[in-house]
Parts: C-alpha cells; sequence; structure tokens
C-alpha cells in the first residue's frame, strides 16, 4: 500500500509539472498588441526603477516605436506597449516571460504600478500572481553644490 500511495504521490507530481507551462513572447506579444493605443508621451532614453517595497528592478533603456517600445530592465529584455497615460511590459529572458506589469503616468512624469510574475497582469489567474511594485523615473541630473553664502572662490595665480 505504502509504494502505491508514493508511486501515486510521483504520478501526480509529474502531471502538475507538465502542466505549468513557462509564459512565452508568443502568449505576451498579442496581449501587449490589443493593448497599444495612443502614444502621447516619448519614453526612449534611460530610466531609473525602483519602489517603497518592491525593490529595485534595476536600470532601463528603452527605444520606443509608436505605441510599441523595446530594450532592457536590468537583466530582463523588455517588449511593451503604450496606451494614453500606461505602459504594459513583458519582462523576459530567453524564450520565457517572467513578469507582466500595468504601470500608470504619475504627475511628475514617472510610472507606476503592479507587476504580475508567471501571469498577464490583467488576465485570468493574475489575482493568484502576488504582485509587486514598480516605479519607473528619469534620472535626475547631475548638480554641482550650491556655494556657500559669503564664500569666496578659489584664488587664482595673476
Amino acid at each position: 500500500m505504502k509504494l502505491s500511495a508514493f508511486l501515486s504521490t510521483i504520478l501526480l507530481a509529474i502531471v502538475l509539472s507538465a502542466c505549468s507551462v513557462a509564459m512565452t513572447k508568443q502568449e505576451s506579444n498579442p496581449w501587449l498588441d490589443l493593448r497599444a493605443g495612443s502614444a502621447d508621451y516619448d519614453i526612449s532614453g534611460k530610466w531609473e526603477s525602483g519602489g517603497s517595497w518592491g525593490g529595485n528592478w534595476g536600470e532601463a533603456q528603452f527605444i520606443q516605436d509608436g505605441a510599441r517600445f523595446y530594450g532592457q530592465l536590468g537583466s530582463y529584455y523588455v517588449d511593451g506597449s503604450m496606451n494614453g497615460n500606461y505602459l504594459y511590459l513583458a519582462l523576459s529572458s530567453g524564450r520565457k516571460v517572467y513578469y507582466t506589469a500595468q504601470l500608470k503616468r504619475e504627475p511628475d512624469g514617472s510610472y507606476a504600478g503592479k507587476v504580475a510574475k508567471d501571469y498577464i497582469i490583467d488576465g485570468m489567474g493574475a489575482d493568484n500572481a502576488g504582485y509587486q511594485v514598480m516605479i519607473l523615473s528619469r534620472p535626475k541630473a547631475a548638480t554641482s553644490p550650491a556655494p556657500k553664502p559669503g564664500a569666496t572662490g578659489p584664488l587664482r595665480a595673476l
């Protein structure tokens, strides 16, 4: 009896692992195409990422082509689409899509929203994904420290 229970458990584990197929770009690209709309903003270029409790995703670099864009975010390749104030991202490595995200434009020009692992963010079953936070913002320009009031510059040789 114990052997049959053990074999049943192994068989069930094999069946369940065969059912959990990784999401691919072939599944995420139609989702991105359906969400592509008006390209109201230029998101090309460099971005920084983070989140108050979501951690840092890494530096991003995007190239925009109308309402679609692509690029790199940390160690992930990004395929994305834009529709008005919203960005939709699929983060992949190799053939597997690990995360999808929906971000909304904030008044300061940054984007913030949620990320789902192994699910389409607004698709079936995404409520079980356990969301993370992502914030994308443009890097701030480096500034020189302001001189102290009454301070003189360095002495110059005459």
